[in-house]
């Protein structure tokens, strides 16, 4: 039979373990435990009345007038505002904006006469705005909406070149459609892709060269009439490189080089001007029109090549050589061409001819379409 002996203490051996007795807490051990549960509920309610303080001022607020809702941001300092059911204009806006603490946010929604938009807007269209928009207002647009790229106020006459033009290049990442005063009461907008300035001999409306250099801010244009002017010289053809049909008759143009950036011009109607070279226009392999009545050339060769002619005017070309029209019917027997030493120049048909009537429809309409697609239906 198994003995067992009971001891008051364990047997002190090498392999016993003596177990610890749990020592009672002292009164300074009790208070710093006090202290952290103290501090932990602090850090809690001030993490609770941070959240209650951000909601306050993230609050969504509507004001009668200006002055009210800037007297509110500086009362009130708020970190977070958004303004909505409003019809503050922008400049209005900004001012609020701008009396807001630094670092805060400011968001707004506003129905300014007939554009609603707000602070996140990427394209805005201003073009409804009756009155229009003054270079102010543009401005305050531009630093109230940090993610815009696009704004379209292209049917208005203001604000002025003298203004657009620092804001276009003050932001190139925006794109600004606008309407540009070329002088003498021609406007042309920035996104148009016809133009013409439908004058008629002495109306007292003509453009000179310098006038068309703003054309450098109409990149889209596929067709210009800019025929009966005082045109003296065509460099400003280098910023509308994809024009397919050029008027510029009865000017005053003695060099026509930058028509040879037009690779793809197929109509052009050149009569009347003092130029004599054609060279440039051996580039413009897609002529389909050329008109160059009255102008005191003397060598058709530049044209040789151009496989592509349909229709070739020459009237009233006294300096040109027989040869030169026995030359260019050779080389050209499929192209209807006249040579008359006193015809007009848009007799014998010129400008009964369907492309003619194309491009009327277009400039009437302001809308550009190719000459190989039809016209839309009339409802």
């Amino acid at each position: 039979m198994r003995k067992f002996l009971l001891c008051s203490e364990p047997p002190l051996s090498g392999n016993s373990r003596v177990l610890p007795i749990p020592e009672k807490k002292t009164a300074k051990g009790e208070e710093t435990d006090m202290r952290f549960i103290k501090r932990l509920i602090l850090c809690t309610i001030l993490v609770m009345l941070c959240l209650i303080s951000s909601q306050c001022f993230a609050e969504t607020k509507s004001f009668s007038s200006v002055k009210a809702a800037i007297e509110y941001v500086n009362t009130n300092q708020p970190a977070e505002l958004t303004l909505e059911k409003n019809k503050f204009k922008p400049t209005d806006l900004l001012k609020i904006k701008n009396a807001m603490p630094e670092n805060s946010v400011f968001h707004f929604t506003t129905a300014w006469g007939k554009v609603t938009f707000s602070d996140d807007v990427e394209e805005l269209d201003l073009k409804p705005k009756d009155a229009g928009v003054t270079i102010d207002e543009l401005r305050a647009i531009v630093q109230l909406c940090p993610n815009l790229k696009s704004v379209d106020n292209s049917n208005k006459a203001n604000p002025s070149n003298k203004d657009m033009i620092p804001l276009i290049e003050e932001y190139p990442d925006i794109h600004f459609d606008w309407k540009i005063n070329l002088g003498k009461g021609h406007y042309v907008s920035s996104k148009a892709t016809v133009y013409s300035t439908m004058n008629r001999i002495g109306s007292g409306k003509e453009l000179n060269s310098s006038n068309l250099e703003l054309l450098k801010y109409c990149p889209n244009l596929k067709a210009l009439d800019i025929g009966h002017n005082n045109v003296t010289a065509l460099d400003f053809l280098q910023y509308v490189p994809d024009l397919e049909l050029l008027i510029i008759a009865d000017n005053e143009v003695t060099d026509i080089t930058p028509i040879g950036q037009l690779k793809h011009l197929k109509y052009a109607e050149l009569f009347k001007n003092s130029f004599s070279d054609l060279s440039a226009l051996a580039n413009c392999t897609e002529l389909l029109d050329l008109n160059i009545t009255w102008c005191p050339v003397t060598d058709l060769s530049p044209l040789d090549d151009i496989q592509t002619l349909e229709r070739f005017w020459a009237n009233m070309m006294r300096k040109l050589p027989e040869e030169q029209i026995g030359r260019f019917r050779e080389k050209h027997p499929n192209t209807e061409s006249y040579f008359y030493p006193s015809h007009a120049a848009t007799v014998d048909g010129w400008r009964d001819h369907p492309r003619y009537k194309h491009y009327i429809w277009c400039f009437k309409n302001h809308q550009w379409i190719p000459f190989d697609e039809p016209l839309p239906t009339k409802k």
